[in-house]
């Protein structure tokens, strides 16, 4: 972590201080922090959540989350739609069942959102 500055009065270290307040208010910009919005609220979702972990663990098809959860197919469909459309989840065909998996470059981060948790 870099040294913590506050409003520096020699011209040459307010120059670099601006320069990083710029850095940061553009690593700030609407389309980060709506990203990021939006990964939140995907997992805002309680049964969204629970089926993110249980693709840590390995592929599932729906009818297993339909097992596990006792909700609606529908509602279960709705909500793999909607990680799937979110980017955290694909999709592919075994025989006649399409298996739900979890976005390789989303593993970390959700392995990292699980490690918070207790239990």
């Amino acid at each position: 972590m870099a040294t913590a500055r506050c409003c520096p009065a020699d011209c040459a270290l307010r120059s670099d201080w601006e320069d990083e307040l710029q850095s940061e208010k553009a690593m700030l910009g609407k389309d980060s922090v709506t990203e990021l919005l939006e990964l939140m609220k995907l997992l805002g979702h309680p049964l969204r959540l629970k089926i993110i972990l249980m693709l840590l663990v390995r592929d599932h098809c729906v009818c297993e989350f339909w097992y596990i959860f006792q909700e609606p197919q529908s509602l279960i469909s709705y909500n793999l739609k909607k990680l799937r459309d979110g980017g955290l989840i694909e999709s592919y065909y075994r025989s006649n069942h399409k298996i739900y998996k979890m976005n390789e470059d989303m593993v970390p981060v959700i392995r990292r959102i699980r490690s918070a948790l207790p239990g």
